[in-house]
């Protein structure tokens, strides 16, 4: 009988050896002597489940690397084209010493478990730093120098590093200066060791599998384009026209009204923003012929706002009661922005204008939360500070309403509960780069708009608009990573935005409006930096509009999340018993095989025991 039982368990025991894909990982652990380069041994398993991710580590890592898992999970089932809430993955992490947290792992994870979902060996001679991007782009590391020691200890001889970091500074109290520059490609060629920059997740796959992954190319969609030219043409006209309209109005009144009650500076400065406004009509005018009208509307606001700045000023030094003013005019603004939220707030979340309502909301609340700013500058008794955020605040609300004007109806229903999931995930996401950028490089204007925008998204997510917390998290995003990515490769942002476009359009047949008026705008600029920033929000609007229309149509009441403590890890709201068709093309071929020898080996020994 016990031969029996061993030959019925064969095929779990086979199920255990044939299910995992292990990755190692080069990790930094800190010392006595400072940091020191080390690897992890990361076993990858898929299984038919709910959705869930799960992490096991050992000894316990940071929450970073936790929520990089997450992300890599998902870009690994996109590249696949599978459904991840058709299974469950389980990331099992061990190392010797202790590492430091960080979501560099993120790049090297998404390769193992496409390599586990497609049943493809990992080249155990290849290693890679870098955080995975949710566009499936690889992201920056920290401590390259040390893990390229590692790899080369544990028999790496090819290391992949991010795009842009072959060049990095490190402190050398021995030099004049302190700093010295290393070329890590020089570095590893003297360990041995061929290090390859890499920018997406697509160049590391065929490193490890030697597979090609080939990202398919979706072809631009005509109808739609022609759509998104006509609203930003109707949006552009009315905006030029008024914009064109207050600038002829404050420049004859500047120009008439005696400048006795303005100071020198005032006048001056005054002077100064009327110019600028006149400079960004014309170059509103130039854009507008060449059809690029969301980036002729762009400037035209621009124009819109330096203008209310203006005649709001010289309103406040005309004025018997300067403080009656400006409060009577800081009330009416907020008052305006109170009944936008309201007619905004009316508005049924549907799968046609979900972008919109989302571009209306957020500027209706940048515009509130400018007019706060307004209001402490108010009582801190700075008016013209006041005025300052007072204006831009003004015509941010107003702008609100001009998107939700483009939309042509709702569509398929959808209940703000169903982006719960989505919205954490994007909000952990956002957390994860904005803390590692705030780290790199701490104080830097971008890095502190992005944890300002990362705070608002966590504070959208804990009131419910989960929908609001998605685009603030792309805010935070977004600016950490362009931060961080300098000196990235613009022709290749490009190429990433028209490809995610494009795949919007052809794949879903949807209008993605944002990311459509984002790519127009990145092209405006010669700034590289602004180029990279606006290429990004382009790439990851039309992310977004993928992943939302994914969520449509699930129950709000079905909604699974991971609670990680440690090196346990609890699923919250799975169903146990659901079972969904196997991910692997490779396992039914080898349990048939299996069976057959099992079914083979028990008739013989039962007819040899009955004999």
């Amino acid at each position: 009988m016990k031969r029996y039982l061993v030959l019925l368990l064969l095929p779990l025991f086979l199920n255990s050896i044939f299910g995992d894909v292990t990755i190692t990982v080069p990790a930094v652990s800190t010392t006595d002597y400072g940091y020191v380069g080390t690897t992890i041994n990361i076993d990858v398993r898929v299984s038919n489940g709910s959705g869930h991710v799960f992490i096991d580590t050992l000894p316990v890592t940071e929450m970073d690397m936790q929520s990089s898992a997450r992300v890599a999970a998902k870009v690994a089932f996109d590249l696949c084209n599978k459904n991840q809430r058709d299974y469950d993955v389980y990331y099992i992490v061990r190392s010797k010493v202790p590492i430091i947290g960080g979501p560099s792992a993120g790049g090297a994870l998404c390769v193992a478990t496409v390599a586990q979902l497609n049943n493809w060996s990992i080249n155990r001679e290849v290693m890679m730093t870098g955080m995975i991007y949710p566009d499936g782009s690889i992201g920056p590391a920290g401590g390259i120098l040390e893990k390229l020691k590692a790899a080369k200890m544990s028999g790496a001889r090819y290391f992949l590093i991010p795009y842009g970091e072959r060049y990095i500074t490190v402190e050398d109290p021995y030099v004049e200066g302190g700093n010295i520059t290393v070329d890590v490609v020089e570095y590893g060629r003297e360990l041995g060791v061929e290090v390859v920059e890499v920018r997406s997740i697509y160049d590391a796959i065929y490193y490890f599998t030697n597979q090609t992954l080939v990202e398919e190319n979706y072809t631009p969609n005509p109808v739609l384009e022609a759509l998104y030219r006509k609203k930003m043409k109707g949006l552009a006209d009315k905006i030029l026209k008024l914009a064109k309209d207050n600038y002829h109005y404050v420049k004859a009144r500047l120009e008439r009204d005696p400048s006795a009650k303005l100071s020198y500076l005032l006048e001056r400065n005054l002077k100064r923003r009327l110019e600028g406004a006149g400079e960004n009509l014309d170059m509103a005018e130039e854009l507008y012929s060449k059809g690029n009208y969301y980036s002729a509307t762009s400037k035209a606001f621009g124009a819109l706002i330096d203008l209310e700045f203006i005649n709001t000023t010289l309103d406040y030094m005309e004025s018997k009661d300067k403080r009656g003013y400006l409060k009577d005019y800081l009330v009416n603004i907020q008052e305006d922005i109170k009944n936008k939220k309201e007619i905004v707030g009316d508005k049924k979340l549907g799968k046609d204008n979900f972008e919109y309502i989302l571009a209306s909301k957020s500027r209706i609340y940048e515009g509130e939360y400018l007019l706060d700013r307004a209001w402490k500058e108010y009582y801190n008794d700075n008016p013209i500070a006041a005025i300052e955020y007072a204006s831009y605040g003004k015509w941010r609300g107003k702008s609100g309403l001009w998107w939700l004007e483009l939309s042509d109806g709702n569509g398929e229903t959808i209940e703000e509960c169903q982006l719960m999931p989505l919205a954490q995930k994007y909000l952990d996401n956002a957390e994860v780069v904005v803390l590692y950028s705030s780290m790199i490089l701490p104080g830097i204007g971008p890095i502190e708009d992005a944890e300002e925008k990362l705070e608002r998204a966590r504070e959208y997510y804990e009131r419910g608009e989960y929908l609001l917390s998605i685009g603030e998290s792309i805010d935070a995003y977004v600016y950490a990573t362009t931060s961080l990515n300098f000196n990235t490769d613009i022709d290749y942002l490009r190429e990433r935005a028209e490809k995610r476009i494009n795949k919007v359009m052809s794949r879903y047949g949807y209008l993605p409006i944002s990311a459509m008026g984002y790519y127009e705008y990145a092209n405006a600029f010669n700034n590289s930096f602004y180029r990279a920033l606006y290429y990004k929000y382009s790439t990851a609007y039309a992310q977004m509009d993928m992943d939302i229309l994914q969520e449509i149509g699930h129950n709000c009441t079905d909604q699974g999340s991971i609670f990680t403590s440690g090196n346990l890890s609890i699923p919250l709201g799975s169903k146990s018993g659901e079972r969904k068709e196997s991910h692997s093309t490779l396992h039914p071929v080898i349990f048939l095989f299996v069976g057959l020898v099992t079914g083979t080996l028990i008739g013989f020994f039962i007819r040899r025991d009955n004999s």
